[in-house]
């Protein structure tokens, strides 16, 4: 039973990684967020970035007056990080790549 689930479980990270390799490259980011002043602000970076095409994922938080920070976990062959960026700046919060 347990070289089952062990064989079933490896089958099925191979599935996902040929998924992933015939959606695109996937990457992920995190962006430093300027301009957050409460915690209602992560809820607009995250509508905002939802907008983009190619997201998979976006966790955003604020972190102290004016700081926050938006992982994004994307498609790289239908978005980039300029595209990131410009959503949450058209949102009113300038964004950054962290180093």
């Amino acid at each position: 039973m347990k070289k089952l689930l062990t064989s079933l479980s490896l089958s099925l990270l191979l599935v996902f990684q040929a998924a992933n390799i015939f959606a695109g490259e996937l990457r992920t980011v995190t962006l430093i967020v300027d301009g957050m002043t409460c915690g209602t602000c992560p809820i607009t970076v995250k509508k905002a970035l939802r907008k983009v095409d190619g997201l998979t994922e976006v966790i955003a938080k604020y972190e102290r007056k004016g700081d926050g920070w938006a992982k994004v976990s994307f498609d790289a062959s239908k978005t980039d990080v300029d595209d990131l960026i410009f959503a949450t700046q058209e949102a009113g919060y300038p964004s950054r790549l962290k180093p």
